[in-house]
C-alpha cells in the first residue's frame, strides 16, 4: 500500500504513565480491542509490553488469543460477549470474561473446568449485564463457584457526551447497590466501571480497575469531556496522539477551466488549477462521505483542500497554492506537518461522525510502524 501508519512509542508509553498514576488506587487496564482501537493489535502490545501491564481487556477471544502467540502471560479480561461454545477456549487461554445474562450463567454453571468470571451489571446502558431485582437470584446461585468469580462491573452509558453527568452518577448508585447485594452475600470482588472518560472526570470510580481505552492513544473521548474536564482543572491532562496516518503523492497534473474532477462530476473547476492524486480511499478507511465536506490533506505543511468524490483507492486533491509538489512528497491524513494539524476528530467531524469510528475503519493491511 502506498499510505501507512505512524505510531509514537514516546506518546504510548507517556499516556500509559498519565493514566496509572491517574487512576490510583485502582489498577490501569490498557483496553486493545478491535485492532487496538485501528492502531494495530501487534504493534500496540510491542509497545505495552515494556510497561508490563497486569491485565489487557480485548473484546474478542481471537484477540485474547493473539495476546497469548505474542507472549502475554498476565491476565486478560474479554469484554464482549462470548459464544457459549466458546467458553472451554476462555478457560483453556488463562482468560477471563463477563456473565451478564441467564443463558451465559447456566452454560457457565454446567461446566466442569469452568473460566474466571466478572459479574457485568446492567446500571443504564440497557446492553450487557444483570438487571439489579434479578441480581440476587444469580448470585446464590453462583455462591459454591465464587473463588471462580473475580470482578464485578457496569458501564457508563452518558459520561463523555455531556457536561451534566447526573445519569452518571445514578449508574454509580446502581452499581453501588449492586456492590453491597454482592458483598453481603459473601463474594469478594474487584469493581470495576470506569473507561476513558469516567477516568479523567470522576476520582470516585478510581476503584478496582480502570479500563482506558480510546485515551490511551492520546485522545479526548469527546469535546464535552474536555469541557467537563476543565470545570475542576486549570488545565488539560496531557494527552499525546499515537498515530499520524500518511500517504504519498501519487501524480500531479493541471486541470482546466471547466474540466470536472471525479465521479459524478460533482467538483468543476472555476479557474486552471493544478492537483495531486493520493493513493488512498474508502478500502483504507478514508470516509467518502467527507466529500465536499470542507476536507483536506497537509502537503508540505500547507492544506490541500480535497476536490471530487473520494474513490475506493484514490482522492484529488488541490496543490494549486503549494509550489514544487512532486510524485513521493508526503501527505499527512491525520497528523501533523510544520504548524498544522488533522486531528481525527476533525477527520470524523467532515465524515458526520466520531473518531472511534475514523480510526477502527482503518484497513487493517496499512503497514503500521513504530516511531520510537
Amino acid at each position: 500500500m502506498r499510505c501507512w501508519i505512524e505510531l509514537s512509542e514516546k506518546a504510548l508509553k507517556k499516556n500509559y504513565q498519565v493514566f496509572t498514576q491517574m487512576s490510583q488506587p485502582a489498577t490501569l487496564m490498557p483496553v486493545i480491542k478491535s485492532n487496538a482501537y485501528g492502531h494495530g493489535l501487534k504493534e500496540i502490545y510491542s509497545i505495552l509490553s515494556s510497561q508490563d501491564p497486569s491485565i489487557i481487556g480485548v473484546n474478542y477471544i481471537e484477540e485474547a488469543e493473539e495476546l497469548r502467540t505474542f507472549g502475554y502471560k498476565k491476565r486478560i479480561l474479554i469484554v464482549g460477549p462470548v459464544p457459549q461454545e466458546k467458553y472451554p477456549d476462555v478457560e483453556h487461554l488463562g482468560a477471563e470474561f463477563f456473565l451478564g445474562d441467564e443463558l451465559s450463567l447456566t452454560a457457565w454453571l454446567a461446566l466442569d473446568q469452568k473460566p474466571l468470571a466478572h459479574l457485568k451489571i446492567d446500571t443504564g446502558m440497557s446492553r450487557q449485564g444483570f438487571h439489579l431485582e434479578e441480581l440476587e437470584i444469580s448470585l446464590h446461585k453462583l455462591k459454591a463457584f465464587s473463588s471462580q468469580v473475580l470482578g464485578i462491573a457496569s458501564h457508563f452509558a452518558n459520561v463523555e457526551d455531556v457536561v451534566d453527568l447526573s445519569y452518571a452518577k445514578l449508574q454509580i448508585e446502581r452499581f453501588q447497590k449492586a456492590q453491597e447485594l454482592a458483598k453481603s452475600l459473601g463474594f469478594k470482588l474487584t469493581s470495576h466501571i470506569a473507561s476513558s472518560a469516567s477516568t479523567l472526570l470522576m476520582e470516585e470510580v478510581h476503584e478496582g480497575l480502570t479500563r482506558v481505552g480510546i485515551s490511551l492513544y492520546g485522545l479526548w473521548p469527546s469535546q464535552a469531556t474536555r469541557l467537563s474536564y476543565l470545570k475542576n482543572h486549570s488545565e488539560l491532562a496531557e494527552l499525546s496522539p499515537v498515530l499520524q496516518w500518511k500517504s504519498e503523492v501519487a501524480i500531479t497534473k493541471a486541470v482546466q477551466e471547466g474540466d470536472y474532477i471525479g465521479y459524478g462530476c460533482t467538483y468543476r473547476a472555476v479557474n486552471r488549477m493544478t492537483v495531486a492524486v493520493i493513493p488512498v480511499g474508502y478500502y483504507e478507511g478514508y470516509p467518502r462521505i467527507a466529500s465536499g465536506r470542507g476536507s483536506y490533506v497537509l502537503i508540505n505543511g500547507k492544506r490541500c483542500p480535497i476536490v471530487g468524490r473520494i474513490c475506493m483507492n484514490m482522492m484529488t486533491v488541490d496543490i494549486s497554492h503549494v509550489s514544487n509538489t512532486s510524485p513521493g512528497d508526503e501527505v499527512t491524513l491525520i497528523g501533523t506537518d510544520g504548524n498544522e494539524t488533522i486531528e481525527a476528530e476533525k477527520l470524523g467531524s467532515w465524515a458526520e461522525t466520531i473518531h472511534y469510528e475514523v480510526l477502527t475503519c482503518l484497513n487493517e493491511r496499512i503497514p503500521r510502524r513504530i516511531i520510537p
